[in-house]
């Protein structure tokens, strides 16, 4: 039994270098050690039992892991209320929170075919040319180069401007609140993809399909259409003036690719492409960012929907990798 209890506070010190040792053998202060319900063979767990300063049979248990988070529970508390109790709950509203904002963006292709309807436009707001093959993905590709090039030359100007800085901000904040703040690679490209081709195809389909039809058959110019169905779109994604601008200014271009191809297929190509590799981008940049930065990105805006398993947990004490090791306590 000691021998095991050795190995395993060894092991809390390996994987956990803020760990006292020292202070775990002493047996004044230590009940238990021993591998937490959710440990593997590899020890990502370790629980370790402590003797209350006031009675011997309150005991607080701490569990470290290897992202160096150490979780206090109350003497009532069961070992499952940590941070990874309750995978199955988390994980269906997760699917709950991603599924109702799918939901919503989906509603706005029987809008547009409702619309083209009751507009009679051609092959329901699809346009009479409208043909998804490998030419038309090919272009749709081509087509997002430009877009990469105008978001590589904000990225650059970016620390000489404030507006631009808001810009990235909000972004920040919608990925933080769709897909968390926890890199999960496969969750994140699931749900960018499914996005991107519900908005590349909703969006597409009634702002480039139906509104620029119509407004190329009521006043004859396609500039004008460009110009009101650009101004609306900029204004429903007035996220910030700047945010508006730039959405105002991507209908536009997307307006352009449908004008000069006559295939709503490649600009709902460009688009949903365009906003998947955004998106994963985006999710990967706010992931590496400290948990200071996320709560400063996220202070103005305590409504934001994080989704369940990344929220922080009531108690959660952070020991930093830095030369000062005082926990730092993060409140949901």
């Amino acid at each position: 039994m000691l021998l095991r209890r050795r190995l395993l506070l060894a092991a809390a010190t390996a994987l956990c270098p803020s760990f006292n040792a020292a202070f775990a053998f002493s047996n004044q202060h230590v009940l238990a050690v021993r591998p937490s319900q959710h440990t593997t063979l590899l020890f990502d767990r370790i629980e370790i039992r402590l003797r209350s300063n006031v009675c011997s049979n309150n005991i607080t248990p701490i569990h470290y892991s290897r992202s160096k988070s150490l979780a206090l529970a109350s003497p009532s508390d069961d070992v499952q209320d940590t941070e990874t109790s309750k995978p199955s709950s988390t994980f269906k509203q997760d699917v709950y929170n991603v599924a109702t904002l799918i939901g919503a963006q989906s509603l706005l292709i029987p809008i547009a075919v409702f619309i083209a309807q009751f507009a009679d436009l051609p092959n329901i707001g699809l346009g009479s040319q409208f043909q998804l093959g490998s030419t038309a993905f090919v272009d749709g590709l081509r087509w997002t180069l430009p877009l990469f090039g105008v978001a590589l030359l904000l990225r650059i100007v970016e620390p000489y401007s404030e507006a631009l800085k808001d810009v990235t901000k909000a972004t920040q904040r919608s990925v933080l609140s769709v897909l968390g703040s926890t890199r999960r690679p496969f969750f994140a490209l699931l749900v960018s993809c499914i996005l991107g081709a519900v908005a590349g195809i909703g969006e597409e389909w009634l702002f480039r399909g139906v509104l620029q039809t119509s407004l190329v058959d009521k006043f004859g110019s396609s500039s004008i259409s460009l110009a009101v169905s650009g101004l609306v779109f900029g204004l429903l994604h007035a996220v910030t003036p700047v945010y508006a601008l730039l959405a105002g200014a991507a209908s536009v271009f997307f307006g352009y690719l449908y004008i000069i191809t006559n295939n709503l297929a490649v600009p709902m190509i460009t688009h949903a492409v365009y906003d998947v590799l955004a998106l994963m981008w985006a999710h990967w940049s706010v992931t590496a960012l400290e948990r200071e930065e996320m709560d400063a990105i996220l202070k103005d805006y305590p409504q934001a929907p994080v989704l369940s398993t990344n929220t922080y947990k009531e108690g959660h004490l952070n020991v930093s990798d830095d030369e000062d090791d005082s926990p730092k306590v993060y409140n949901s």
